[in-house]
C-alpha cells in the first residue's frame, strides 16, 4: 500500500538552514516545495520585513499557500513547507489545513545555537545571499520563537551528519 504524502513544516529561526534543507528534499527526494517568504515577495514585498506586510496581503498569501499545499498533497507529493513558523499557533494553523483534507503534518526542527543564527545574520549583511531581516524584527523572532513540542511530531534535523544518513535515520520516503 502506498503511503499518503506528508506536509513537512520546516521550523527554525531565520538563517537556520531551512532553505538549504528544502532544496535537498526537493532535489534528492522529489518533494514539492512552497516558501511563504517567496509568496510574500511575489506580492511585491521583497524588501520589507513581515511586520510591514498588511494583514490583508498576509491573508491572500496564506490562502494561496493553502491551495498550493493541498494541490501538491493531492498529487501525491510530499511537501516541504518553509517558513519560520515561529509560534505553535502558526504551526497548528498549517497542520489544520492538511488534517481537514486527511493528510498528516510532521515538523522538521532545525535547531541551531542562537549565537550561530546571529553570526549568520551579520554575515548576510555583507553577502546579501538571503533576505535580510530588519534588526528589530529579527530580534522579535529570537524573542518570540517557540520550540516545537513532542506533540508536534518533531524530527530534529542534525546538520552535523550527511543528508543521506539523516534521511535513512528518519525513515523518509520519496
Amino acid at each position: 500500500m502506498t503511503q499518503k504524502p506528508i506536509q513537512y513544516l520546516l521550523v527554525g529561526l531565520p538563517y537556520s538552514g531551512k532553505t538549504t534543507l528544502a532544496k535537498e528534499l526537493v532535489s534528492r527526494l522529489g518533494f514539492a516545495y512552497i516558501n511563504i517568504g517567496q509568496l510574500k515577495w511575489d506580492k511585491g514585498y521583497s524588501d520589507v520585513g513581515d511586520d510591514d506586510v498588511p494583514d490583508k496581503v498576509w491573508k491572500e498569501i496564506f490562502e494561496k499557500a493553502d491551495k498550493l499545499i493541498l494541490k501538491y498533497l493531492n498529487e501525491g507529493k510530499n511537501l516541504a513547507n518553509e517558513y519560520a513558523w515561529v509560534t505553535k499557533k502558526w504551526r497548528d494553523r498549517a497542520r489544520k489545513v492538511v488534517a481537514n483534507a486527511g493528510f498528516e503534518t510532521r515538523t522538521i526542527y532545525l535547531k541551531i545555537p542562537v549565537e550561530e543564527v546571529n553570526r549568520r545574520w551579520i554575515e548576510n549583511i555583507k553577502t546579501k545571499n538571503h533576505f535580510h531581516w530588519p534588526k528589530d524584527e529579527f530580534n522579535n523572532y529570537l524573542r518570540d520563537f517557540e520550540e516545537p513540542t513532542l506533540e508536534e511530531n518533531v524530527i530534529l534535523y542534525d546538520q552535523s551528519i550527511p543528508f543521506d544518513n539523516w534521511v535513512k535515520k528518519n525513515n523518509f520516503y520519496g
